[in-house]
């Protein structure tokens, strides 16, 4: 048993921040790139409007530039892509390709990765609801099951009983941070809860824990948050030590910011400002306190992180064509678009930088601007995707490029009222279809409709 050692409780504390000399760093620049790279107009009469168009060039420059800023000598690092940010099977695959793991929330994102040849090992399973069926297929595979409270762990050890083997688990740990800390997830730190846990996972021959967990929001802007979560991570391992357990792996989650734009409400005062060096303090702030974590994560600690947005969100954007312009009292000219909410969710969020291309001609350097409102084709007042901003000049016919889009706008779009779009991937031999374009019967391919209420003309 190691001897316990006098506990501080964790701090925010300032980092200083070095010159970033990281070899791909300066390759990496935003979704401005791929806009400026394409002939919107020929793709669009090609596959239609709108479109998605993902660049496959772009995709591997941003995870390897995630992963270099998280490396470094004496740990061992791992990114397990986050399915739920875009489950695309291709950009799934090119992600493992480069040599990701996957970090999957439910079992059909489950099935998708063990599909696409990932093994069971390569898996971490997280997430609020797993049921028995996907706990039981998992372990059994050898995945890393991240348990989030004691209803989950019960249902771990229900079937961890009918196995042969010891299942790999892991446990997730919050703790207290912000006005709104993401304390739905996992087992509170402050409290003891997390403790009790360990003792619960200790007291259990057939659970090995492998892993500690900690994810603590979305889009982070401060690398402070991640120090803490070592802080964390570290005091916790030291008390699985104690209890005779030997976790291996630090896990810090994602919520690693990209190159889209915070809505002002939800960003710092004067906004954040993206650069290509931005990840740097953030893989300082947590690989210097693994190395100084005095073996208690083993020899050769495991570093994983669980990235999404920051890997995908500048490969993608959206093309759009320009259905209507109207001046609206009060406000001033209003553009109406053939792509919405409906595709473009994070519109919530993100000020999504909207950019004017004409049918035919140069607008990369177009010098007329002007202030628009920018909506969607939905029915309903709700659908905007920009206010008031500035930019160059549209007329109806133009298309129009929404930047920034890789993250969440597929696995969070809607059929409300139109059908989703295809998307391509730009590859080394071109536009190549990953995804095709919905049909109206593609809304209601599960329904049925029952032979009372079928007379002559009706052909559902």
């Amino acid at each position: 048993m190691l001897a316990r050692k006098q506990y501080s409780a964790p701090s925010l504390e300032p980092l200083t921040i070095s010159a970033v000399t990281k070899q791909h760093a300066s390759e990496v620049l935003v979704a401005a790139d791929l806009a400026g790279s394409i002939d919107v107009q020929s793709l669009l009469r090609e596959y239609g409007s709108p479109l998605f168009v993902i660049s496959e060039d772009i995709l591997r420059k941003l995870y390897r530039n995630f992963y270099v800023n998280f490396s470094g000598p004496g740990v061992e690092t791992r990114i397990a892509y986050s399915y739920k940010t875009n489950y695309l099977p291709a950009v799934c695959a090119i992600m493992h390709e480069e040599g990701a793991w996957a970090e999957v929330v439910s079992g059909m994102e489950y099935a998708l990765a063990r599909s696409l040849g990932v093994p069971g090992k390569n898996i971490i399973f997280n997430g609020p609801h797993k049921t028995r069926e996907e706990l039981n297929l998992a372990l059994a595979e050898g995945a890393v099951v991240t348990v989030d409270g004691f209803d989950d762990l019960a249902r771990v050890e229900e079937v961890t009983n009918s196995l042969p083997q010891k299942s790999r688990v892991g446990i997730r740990i919050n703790f207290k941070h912000g006005p709104i800390p993401w304390t739905k997830f996992g087992f509170n730190y402050e409290s003891g809860e997390a403790v009790r846990a360990l003792e619960r996972i200790a007291k259990n021959p057939k659970l090995k824990l492998d892993l500690l967990h900690n994810h603590s929001g979305t889009f982070q802007i401060f690398h402070e948050i991640y120090a803490k979560a070592a802080d964390v991570l570290i005091d916790m391992a030291l008390q699985a030590r104690q209890l005779g357990l030997a976790p291996t792996i630090a896990d810090f989650g994602g919520g690693f910011p990209s190159s889209n734009k915070l809505k002002p409400f939800y960003d710092v005062p004067g906004g954040t400002e993206f650069r290509c060096d931005m990840l740097a303090p953030f893989g300082e702030a947590i690989l210097g306190r693994l190395r100084n974590a005095d073996g208690l994560f083993g020899h050769n600690p495991t570093l994983v992180l669980e990235p999404g947005r920051a890997l995908v969100d500048g490969a993608a954007v959206l093309a759009s064509t320009v259905v209507a312009k109207k001046y609206i009292p009060d406000q001033g000219t209003g553009i109406v678009l053939d792509a919405g909410v409906n595709i473009v969710p994070t519109a919530a969020w993100y000020d999504h930088r909207v950019e004017a291309r004409g049918n035919g001609e140069d607008h990369h350097h177009q010098s007329s601007q002007e202030s628009v409102n920018i909506y969607g084709p939905l029915c309903m007042q709700s659908d905007v995707l920009r206010e008031r901003t500035q930019t160059g000049a549209f007329n109806v016919g133009d298309a129009a490029l929404i930047s920034n889009v890789g993250a969440y706008c597929h696995t969070m779009s809607m059929q409300f009222i139109r059908t989703r779009p295809a998307t391509v991937l730009l590859g080394h031999d071109g536009p190549e279809i990953i995804q095709r374009r919905e049909g109206w019967r593609d809304v209601f391919v599960r329904d049925r409709l029952p032979d009372r209420f079928r007379h002559d003309g009706i052909v559902f």
